[in-house]
């Protein structure tokens, strides 16, 4: 059996990958610890997938950010 996955992947393929909407794909893509980009093309930027996988690894989810759920105000 062969692997069907390409080498490398663009925003919306992260984001599928870390199971995010490709708009939180965006912003994790600009975090600084996030690998850098193999190659820009016309169609965007791409990054190897091995070195999204490995930094999946490492990440913490939950430290998520957004708004705080309702009900937890501070007084």
């Amino acid at each position: 059996m062969t692997n069907t996955q390409p080498e490398h992947v663009g925003v919306t393929e992260i984001g599928e990958m870390l199971n995010v909407s490709r708009q939180r794909a965006n912003k994790l893509v600009a975090r600084s610890d996030f690998p850098q980009p193999v190659a820009q093309t016309k169609a965007g930027r791409v990054w190897a997938r091995e070195a999204v996988v490995k930094w999946e690894q490492g990440w913490d989810r939950t430290n998520i950010g957004g708004r705080p759920p309702k009900g937890s105000a501070q007084e």
